[in-house]
């Protein structure tokens, strides 16, 4: 789950363009005002994946969407509506927050340089969370200056 304090979906340009494009202005009057997950930090055991990818390919057919980035889109779509839970060979659905758990989306930062939010260590520039752990997984450091 990315930063909630940096954006929602009804706050993003891009997420509202692409939940209204595929969905239309009620879907996203509906869920406007949640948190942006972010598409690219999907994981989970094959079967799972398989589904979810399963899933995600019926939305571009069904919606037809061509925009780039509608991925993102869909994604937030399928877990908001509840669609994702209930996709056969998806079980549990977890969501971490942003800099709590292994995938660490550094876009949801970009309101402030990562070094003064505290997410780069000092000395040695790796990236961490925010309990001080080093974050695993973090996933498009390359919209911070610095990094």
């Amino acid at each position: 789950q990315e930063n909630s304090a940096a954006k929602n979906i009804g706050s993003s340009d891009y997420n509202k363009g692409w939940i209204r494009t595929a969905y239309g202005k009620e879907t996203l009057e509906k869920i406007s005002n949640r948190t942006i997950i972010c598409s690219g930090g999907s994981i989970g055991d094959q079967v799972a994946i398989e589904a979810y990818l399963r899933a995600m390919v019926k939305q571009w057919d069904d919606r037809k969407c061509k925009m780039k980035g509608c991925d993102q889109g869909y994604h937030n779509y399928l877990y908001y509506s509840g669609l994702l839970e209930n996709t056969v060979g998806v079980g549990n659905v977890i969501l971490h927050k942003q800099g709590e758990g292994v995938f660490n989306n550094l876009a949801a930062l970009r309101n402030a340089p990562l070094r003064k939010q505290g997410v780069l260590q000092e000395g040695t520039d790796l990236v961490l969370n925010w309990d001080g752990s080093v974050s695993p997984v973090p996933h498009q450091f390359d919209r911070d200056q610095e990094l």
